[in-house]
């Protein structure tokens, strides 16, 4: 076994031990009205679950219930904007996975609220976080979803399975996810519960900061956010320009460029590159600032990003240039009910390896996309575009 191998299995251990620990050493006080809700996934499943989180909240409500959050930290302020819970316990996920001492810190915080009830409504569950959580928390019933093996092996599952009193069914036919978070809250009892666009209330977004106004200057503008989490995801910046330019031709709007501090680089290098005015905001906002700079635009063109989950749920014309890694989980969006409301829209060169959860089988000189994301034209994407700017101008067509 090589070196990375040996050291994985020891931090396995320490983080395993770490919590047994917590369970041994501290005594959880049952208080039967609390109910801990765990969530600890990314910032784009977390817009996703804000409507099941509200059917959730209002469900143990109505039994009297308090409910508390456990989120990570990524998004956790927001959520204490966007949310009712009566508390947000704020995981930073990299620290809980890789220190000991602050996994122990936080086993306590979560072990001393002596909750009655946790529930994990997480599909692809992960042992060293959400699943850990229920182990710690001292709850006498604990919920989560059968779930699948997206992110913990076989054994893992089976061991982590073990850790719940109730394991509510999920159909192992793949689904988007907020038809896999109606699922869970009908096997939960909300039998009325279904898919439906997410939905972020403006009145609860943050204003832009004065120095996006006055760069702005109450220009009409459109959003670019070009960064992905890994370069084989990524559409080419020549690509983007193209299209930034062509907006610009077209309409006349600015283009803003968005995204994460680690896109900062990608985004100045457009800047450079474009003979159209973009600015360059990326690692300038906070996701609400974020979610009020959408909710403004004219138009975002992005990858497959929390950006997308967050423009739909302010009601902007959104496309989207999908890959095969996860394509069906996220995207295209699948709902239960008509909506006059927008769905982003997606852009996507079909390939029989799709669902390869981004272990791209081609080979690819470095810092290139993969084949399904290099192969999306600019001309698809601007075909794409002026098709969701027509439904956003004339409305959905009937039938």
């Amino acid at each position: 076994m090589s070196f990375s191998g040996i050291a994985a299995r020891l931090r396995t251990a320490a983080l395993f031990c770490t919590d047994t620990i917590v369970r041994l050493t501290l005594r959880s006080t049952s208080r039967p009205n609390t109910v801990l809700i765990v969530r600890l996934d990314a910032i784009g499943d977390f817009i996703l679950w804000l409507d099941a989180a509200q059917a959730l909240l209002e469900h143990y409500k109505s039994l009297g219930k308090s409910v508390v959050l456990v989120a990570n930290s990524a998004w956790a302020a927001w959520a204490g904007d966007l949310t009712a819970f009566e508390d947000i316990i704020t995981i930073d996920l990299k620290r809980f996975q890789n220190s000991p001492l602050y996994r122990y810190r936080m086993g306590r915080e979560i072990r001393r609220l002596g909750c009655a009830i946790a529930v994990n409504p997480t599909y692809s569950r992960d042992w060293s976080l959400d699943d850990s959580v229920i182990r710690i928390c001292g709850a006498k019933e604990r919920i989560g979803s059968s779930g699948d093996n997206a992110k913990q092996e076989t054994w893992q599952r089976r061991m982590t399975n073990r850790w719940y009193t109730r394991l509510l069914p999920a159909n192992p036919v793949p689904r988007m996810e907020l038809q896999r978070n109606a699922e869970f809250m009908r096997n939960l009892g909300e039998l009325n519960f279904v898919a439906r666009l997410p939905q972020l209330s403006k009145s609860k977004a943050h204003d832009p900061d004065d120095a996006f106004a006055s760069a702005i200057g109450g220009r009409p503008y459109y959003v670019l956010f070009p960064g992905a989490s890994w370069s084989g995801r990524q559409w080419p910046a020549s690509s983007f320009v193209k299209v930034a330019e062509e907006l610009y031709r077209q309409f006349g709007w600015e283009g803003v460029v968005c995204g994460g501090a680690a896109d900062h680089a990608l985004a100045d290098r457009l800047c450079q590159l474009s003979s159209a005015p973009l600015l360059n905001w990326a690692g300038r906002t906070t996701l609400p600032q974020l979610a009020a700079i959408l909710s403004a635009a004219r138009l975002l063109l992005t990858g497959e990003t929390s950006a997308v989950h967050i423009a739909t749920g302010c009601n902007v014309p959104t496309v989207c240039i999908l890959g095969g890694g996860h394509y069906g989980r996220f995207l295209p969006y699948q709902i239960d009910e008509s909506t006059d409301r927008l769905s982003p829209v997606s852009v996507t060169y079909k390939m029989a390896c799709f669902g390869c959860n981004w272990e791209c089988i081609y080979q690819r000189a470095e810092n290139n996309p993969v084949p399904c994301i290099e192969q999306i034209s600019v001309e698809e994407v601007w075909t794409a575009i002026t098709g969701v700017l027509k439904i956003a101008r004339n409305g959905p067509a009937s039938g």
